[in-house]
């Protein structure tokens, strides 16, 4: 009988967002990946995804122990890398026997502290984990030496710590087994109330065409993870696309890519090739602005693009340079103009709390926004995760120090952080108030009015969009009271 592995997406949206419910549910595609690769291998794998379920963590841990899987694996992010925590000691306290690794982001880049602040971890795992993962099964199940799997680090029976040699990167990712979505409750997700297009559970997917950023960016972490940007062909992902529509019925899909557009053949290749298959999808993307050109959206929204996110960041182009965007603020407006003219929805992504931002700088973002005036604007706290060149310049600066309680960050209301510049209270203050500016004028108000006299069917949407603004507002009032 092969070995059981048993994978777990901790329930965090209670605890990051402050929500019983969500309105956004993203499958999660890592632990997918990996599961996929572990059946490929002949191991019999079951993933939890508590989050999408709601669970609290007492019910996920009697979930995971009655699972009576030996081998227990988490994938985490900063902000719920607490949350594994808890869950993992209760899990042990109950049954000292389960074997518990980790992977993701943040304990890739703290695999020694994420070992020595939580003792019932056994291992970590850095980086891509199709492999390692697999090869960690392997050697537990026939008692081989851990210290010879690349991308590990695991704790002895003795209790030393031992951080493995980094693994060498899947060179070709078209060969990676697609994810083991069958392994999911698909019903369960949705996209984000302004991502819907009218279609969630099985209709609605989220795809992954590359691995990597060509940016380096100072506050992401995407570079350091991936290492280089390694691409999947045309041919690759319309084929998983087809996949999805014949399996499940797809009709929306989510391209996650730190952008899509990483190149104008390529996109275009991938739009051609969806227009002569007459996929018929509706999709979204994340892009950079200094990518777009009116050709390019116009084959876009043609092949059933419907939504384009762009990370502006700021509007200040002194902060764009210290952040290393690399694009200028004229490429901003006339990526938005394009997208507008083409009549494809679109997002700006902001952050508040940049390094060297100021009251004035932060003024400057919120004023950019009202300026370029898409369908949306996202603003965020930025906070200086591990793994990013940011989280190591502040360290070294001594702003974070050793042994920083994650749980308190969120990029979303409320923040434990602070900048030499901004106090945690007046990133909060300026996140509320960049909110109020861009949302709460006649402008969008006007705009948002005329978006839904053409499109009515998004007018369940907004709702969503403006009950949940309110219980945030409410929230933030309560918590200062």
């Amino acid at each position: 009988m092969p070995s059981s592995v048993f994978l777990v997406n901790p329930p965090y949206i209670r605890v990051v967002y402050g929500l019983k419910k969500a309105s956004a549910v993203k499958p999660p595609l890592g632990l997918a990946y990996v599961a996929a690769s572990l059946e490929h291998n002949g191991f019999k794998v079951e993933i939890l995804d508590a989050n999408a379920e709601f669970l609290n963590i007492q019910e996920t841990v009697e979930r995971i122990l009655r699972s009576n899987v030996k081998y227990i694996g988490f994938t985490a992010v900063s902000a719920t890398m607490s949350l594994v925590f808890q869950i993992s000691e209760l899990v042990k306290a109950k049954n000292a026997e389960k074997f518990i690794f980790v992977g993701g982001p943040h304990a890739t880049f703290t695999a020694v502290s994420t070992l020595k602040d939580c003792l019932a971890i056994d291992a970590v795992i850095q980086g891509e984990g199709e492999i390692t993962v697999c090869e960690l099964i392997e050697a537990l199940e026939n008692g081989k030496n851990l210290s010879e799997i690349a991308g590990l680090a695991f704790r002895k029976k003795q209790g030393e710590i031992i951080e493995n040699s980094p693994r060498s990167l899947i060179e070709n990712i078209n060969f990676i087994p697609v994810p083991a979505r069958h392994l999911l409750s698909l019903e369960l997700y949705s996209p984000s109330a302004i991502l819907n297009m009218g279609f969630k559970g099985k209709k609605y997917a989220t795809v992954i065409t590359a691995r990597g950023c060509p940016n380096r960016c100072v506050f992401c972490s995407s570079a350091a993870f991936w290492k280089i940007v390694r691409i999947r062909t045309p041919e690759n992902v319309v084929g998983e696309l087809e996949f999805l529509i014949e399996k499940y019925g797809v009709k929306h899909i989510d391209f996650l890519d730190d952008t899509l557009v990483l190149s104008k053949k390529r996109i275009e290749d991938i739009c051609a090739l969806m227009l002569q298959k007459n996929l018929n999808l509706k999709w979204t993307c994340y892009a950079r602005v200094n990518h777009i050109t009116s050709e390019t959206v116009a084959l876009m929204k043609k092949a059933g693009c419907e939504f384009i996110q762009f990370g502006v960041e700021s509007g200040s182009q002194k902060i764009l340079n210290r952040i290393k965007k690399n694009i200028n603020l004229d490429e901003v407006r006339q990526a938005v103009k394009i997208v507008k003219k083409a009549g494809v929805k679109s997002m700006c992504d902001f952050m508040v709390g940049l390094p060297e931002d100021t009251k004035e700088t932060i003024q400057q973002t919120i004023d950019f926004a009202k300026e370029l005036s898409p369908n949306f604007a996202f603003f965020s706290i930025t906070t200086p995760f591990p793994g990013t060149e940011l989280y190591n310049e502040y360290l070294k600066a001594g702003i974070l120090k050793p042994g920083f309680i994650w749980d308190n960050v969120s990029l979303h209301e409320k923040t434990g952080f602070f900048t030499p510049t901004l106090t945690s209270q007046q990133l909060q203050n300026l996140y509320f108030k960049a909110h109020h500016s861009f949302y709460y004028r006649p402008a969008f108000i006007w705009q948002t009015f005329v978006w839904l006299l053409r499109h009515p069917k998004d007018l369940k949407n907004f709702i969503v969009l403006v009950s949940m603004q309110i219980f945030r507002e409410l929230r933030n009032i309560f918590n200062k009271g």
